[in-house]
């Protein structure tokens, strides 16, 4: 139900304001004028149909995208145009061309900046890095979405992994959200997921989306969505770790089964964030088996070891993760900027600390001259729950490893 708040709150002022504007400015006598009212009376027909007829958003996502981009396109801009309308003399021209860029803003959204895909490039020094990661490309994305891309966007998906297999990776990671609503969203697309590479594969874990929570079913069924969304997962030949870690090993460590100089650590806990979101992170179960001395994990020569932290939600970064454990880079996503920017500023600012890019936090507990920053980069998402984005790109993110003296 607190979902349905914005949508039904934008519907009632929208009612307000054609009321408003028929009476102000539609004052001709004619039959047509009449034909003010259709696209609210459309409008009224969807919510009619989903209060009596509907069988839930999973199983219909196109009539619901089809219905919040009818709000979009009649509702925000009729309510704009009657706030400003209300300024002395050249209110009405103001909300005009509100309405009109709000119109613009959202079929450009839907079309152009929902097809675009940029790299972000990262390259990240660290004494930790060892010196046979150096040059090391980790490609980092999340919030894939894949229900998404059906109809005119389904090649921007494949579009989208050529992009990464392009860039040639040594590892990949997706930090999660690989669905909207059901594990069925995937198989469709099984070939191209198959399809991602890199020398190390491709690990995995979940994300709030992952877990089947936005649909209503009973115990046991959201249960087998969840362990199908899992097997799915590993039958595209993804690493999927959860709340694991596993060990990456390179020069004359190769199959030597322990912590040297020559290995990092890749640590995949399950999703956690802020309620209403899933708390099922446990670190202590993630790093179990690995040798933590006080928040990093160390060798036998209690030198550190160089490791990559996997967590869907930033809100963890600070609050769940560095309290415990000390990570040299976190991968996280969750936020998609909420796929909307206007002259640099994002609403996700307004809810979240690191919304998205790179964030950084000094290691405090090593000693100086190696006291290193640690690296938090927050991926504005790779898809969406809606088909919409405006200044704010789908990304893919490299991260190139470099050994610093």
């Amino acid at each position: 139900m607190v979902k349905l708040i914005v949508p039904i709150s934008l519907i009632f002022l929208g009612i307000l304001s054609d009321c408003y504007i028929f009476h102000r400015y539609i004052n001709f006598q004619s039959v047509w004028r009449w034909i003010w009212w259709l696209p609210m009376a459309l409008i009224a027909g969807f919510v009619f149909y989903f209060l009596f007829f509907g069988k839930g958003v999973g199983q219909e996502y196109n009539t619901v995208n089809a219905f919040l981009l009818l709000i979009g396109l009649v509702c925000i801009p009729k309510v704009l145009f009657a706030l400003f309308s209300l300024i002395p003399k050249v209110g009405t021209w103001i909300g005009m061309l509100t309405a009109l860029g709000v119109v613009w803003i959202i079929l450009w959204g839907i079309s152009f900046g929902f097809a675009k895909l940029k790299v972000r490039h990262i390259v990240y020094e660290s004494p930790f890095v060892p010196e046979a990661f150096d040059g090391y490309r980790i490609v980092q994305f999340s919030d894939a979405h894949i229900g998404t891309f059906r109809g005119l966007y389904h090649r921007l998906l494949q579009e989208g992994i050529d992009t990464i297999n392009a860039l040639k990776p040594d590892l990949v990671c997706f930090v999660g959200d690989i669905e909207n609503f059901s594990p069925s969203e995937l198989e469709p697309h099984a070939n191209a997921l198959s399809s991602l590479k890199a020398t190390d594969g491709v690990l995995s874990i979940m994300g709030n989306h992952d877990y089947s929570t936005y649909v209503k079913q009973s115990a046991r069924e959201r249960m087998a969505a969840v362990a199908k969304t899992r097997q799915l997962q590993r039958s595209f030949g993804w690493n999927l770790l959860e709340n694991g870690h596993c060990v990456i090993y390179r020069g004359n460590t190769v199959g030597a089964g322990k912590l040297c100089r020559d290995s990092i650590i890749v640590v995949g806990e399950e999703n956690w964030g802020k309620p209403p979101f899933p708390q099922l992170g446990d670190l202590h179960k993630a790093l179990n088996g690995l040798p933590l001395h006080g928040k990093r994990i160390r060798n036998e020569a209690e030198a550190p070891i160089f490791s990559v932290m996997l967590s869907h939600d930033p809100t963890a970064w600070r609050e769940h993760i560095l309290p415990f454990y000390h990570p040299d880079i976190t991968l996280s996503g969750h936020t998609h900027g909420t796929q909307f920017s206007l002259f640099g500023w994002s609403p996700a600012s307004m809810v979240y600390e690191e919304w998205g890019g790179e964030y950084y936090d000094v290691d405090k507990d090593v000693e100086l001259p190696q006291r290193q920053r640690r690296l938090l980069s927050v991926s504005t998402g790779f898809g969406g729950n809606f088909p919409f984005r405006f200044n704010m790109p789908r990304e893919v993110v490299l991260i190139t490893l470099k050994h610093k003296n």
